[in-house]
């Protein structure tokens, strides 16, 4: 959406001391665009205002401030002064999202938020325009992590006039952050995923992230729609405002939207699902293997139900699901499968990877590191991570404080094994460096065919050992797994 000088201080309530033309939203003044309005963001490390000679000589159309005095002499563009930038910018989302006609969606949960948010624009990308399947409709959705009380805003200042569906991804660590973000996008359809032990620290109990994930639902108006996953029971448990529509999923038959058949193919990496809803079954076929995907497919399909997208549309859709970034992506590297899950990482989050891992054949290697601001639930779930993975058969390189102190309370009579190292650095020389003998670095080497999950909180920084990996070529020692192909055994 544009804003000129006069929208943004009527939208805002602030003087407007030069008019300015119209222009997208900014924050940042690194990717300012000419003709953008800067808003001059303060936090506890920046200061927008620092960068507003920047932002004049980058062309913009103007800037909003807080503190008139940091404007350059001689100002030229246009310029709105507010009593908090921050706020201003919460309201321009807020009349962003008024001036908007199309259903929108609000998407939280402790895990698969990205995920479904992803699935779901998929499924609505693929309602026909005019009776053809040739032209997509027009969905805009969050990018990247822009799932804040920053972020949400900045979303829907960017939706484009042209725009059909709104998918907004909405995050939290504290109580209130879930009823602000769905204040200011105002959702038709609000999906809560799960509920877990993420951001534990910041609510305090487990029962304070359940009751800061119900705010989604907690802000229902009359007609909205509350998409629950039956299968999580702090979620299926939710009270649901009086006048709001409920459609529930999961594997019970009371469920209008269904899963009756999941599995994985491993050799081809896939995710076959099948689910049923009044309006037919839905086929999938997801290209990234993972039986808690289908979670994530189940809430599309859920929304598409609901926005009437036609049933033979939506497994094709879900088919053409790719994974952002360094979440549930699949890298084939130097004969080794690895799954890059190093975004970030939950107890929900790495129970499900830890899971995906152990269906795959040949050895398997998990990379683990801490898992942060998880608060009075951080020893436990750490110490529960570890088990599920010995218990599973997989071996644990770990490093982290957190994974450490968990490592020293385990005692090793499980069927993996558990390694663990003082940092990351060490970790990646053991699996990646050049003196990789069993009797060094104390569990088998990775071999040709074999499986390697890296995943931790993004605190953690675990790609690091991803890079390290590459930068050594993937080397490895010993013999091709028993059943590589003829080629690979004679490289």
């Amino acid at each position: 959406m544009m804003f000129d000088g006069s929208s943004i201080a009527s939208a805002t309530g602030g003087a407007l001391v030069h008019p300015g033309s119209a222009g997208m939203v900014m924050t940042d003044s690194r990717r300012l665009q000419p003709h953008g309005w800067f808003v001059a963001l303060v936090g506890e490390k920046f200061d927008g205002h620092d960068f507003l000679a920047h932002a004049l000589s980058a062309g913009c159309a103007g800037v909003v401030v807080s503190d008139v005095s940091r404007v350059p002499s001689g100002w030229t563009a246009g310029l709105v002064v507010v009593p908090d930038t921050l706020v201003a910018l919460q309201d321009l989302g807020r009349a962003a999202r008024i001036a908007f006609h199309g259903p929108t969606v609000g998407i939280t949960g402790s895990a698969g938020k990205t995920t479904t948010r992803v699935m779901t624009s998929l499924v609505l990308e693929a309602i026909p325009v005019d009776g053809s399947s040739a032209a997509p409709r027009r969905v805009h959705h969050t990018v990247g992590n822009l799932n804040n009380h920053i972020g949400v805003p900045l979303t829907l200042c960017a939706t484009p006039p042209d725009a059909e569906y709104l998918v907004v991804e909405m995050g939290m660590s504290h109580l209130g952050e879930i009823a602000l973000l769905q204040e200011i996008a105002r959702p038709d359809l609000r999906v809560i995923t799960n509920v877990g032990a993420a951001h534990v620290e910041g609510c305090g109990s487990l029962a304070n992230v359940a009751a800061a994930k119900q705010e989604m639902f907690d802000g229902a108006r009359f007609g909205d729609v509350c998409i629950v996953n039956d299968d999580d029971p702090r979620v299926a448990s939710m009270a649901i405002p009086f006048g709001a529509r409920v459609v529930r999923f999961g594997r019970s038959e009371e469920c209008e939207i269904r899963l009756t058949d999941v599995g994985v193919d491993v050799d081809r990496l896939q995710t076959r699902l099948r689910i049923e809803t009044p309006d037919g079954v839905v086929k999938a076929v997801l290209e990234v293997p993972g039986v808690h995907l289908a979670e994530c497919a189940l809430a599309a399909v859920a929304v598409g139900f609901v926005l009437r997208v036609p049933v033979e549309t939506i497994g094709p859709a879900l088919g053409r699901f790719r994974p952002e970034g360094m979440r549930n992506r699949i890298e084939r590297s130097h004969g080794v499968v690895v799954l890059d899950d190093a975004y970030n990482a939950n107890p929900i989050s790495m129970a499900a990877a830890l899971r995906t891992l152990a269906v795959l054949p040949h050895g398997r290697i998990a990379v683990l590191g801490d898992m942060l601001e998880l608060g009075v639930a951080e020893a436990e779930s750490h110490r529960d991570v570890l088990r599920l993975g010995l218990s599973l058969g997989l071996t644990l390189l770990v490093t982290g404080e957190r994974m450490a102190a968990a490592a020293a309370g385990i005692a090793h009579f499980a069927k993996g094994t558990l390694h663990v190292y003082p940092d990351v650095e060490a970790l990646s020389e053991a699996l990646c460096g050049p003196a990789r003998r069993v009797e060094t670095i104390g569990f088998m080497p990775l071999q040709r065919g074999d499986a390697l999950l890296i995943k931790g909180s993004r605190g953690s920084r675990m790609e690091r050992v991803l890079e390290r990996w590459r930068a050594e070529g993937g080397r490895m020692v010993g013999p091709p797994a028993d059943d590589a192909t003829t080629e690979e055994k004679a490289r």
